[in-house]
């Protein structure tokens, strides 16, 4: 089995990677982000906007930021 998305990223490492960037539960912008990662702003926005229709974080696209959902930030915290 591949270790590639549709989006190209490499899982579960990178999922990872964004996950722990905003796991503060404040707004992150994208463009902040995105060079953390090594990802260019488009590739950050696509995954951000793929993880945000699956419920995995919330999505402002006022000011195209990012954060985590709470009930999974609840859940790492758990665990």
């Amino acid at each position: 089995m591949s270790e590639h998305n549709v989006l190209g990223a490499r899982m579960p490492d990178n999922l990872d990677q964004l996950l722990q960037l905003i796991d503060d539960g404040n707004w992150h912008p994208i463009g902040d982000v995105a060079p953390k990662l090594g990802w260019d702003f488009t590739r950050t926005r696509q995954i951000v906007l793929f993880l945000s229709e699956h419920g995995l974080v919330a999505y402002r696209s006022s000011d195209q930021a990012v954060k985590i959902d709470s009930d999974l930030l609840n859940l790492i915290k758990k665990v």
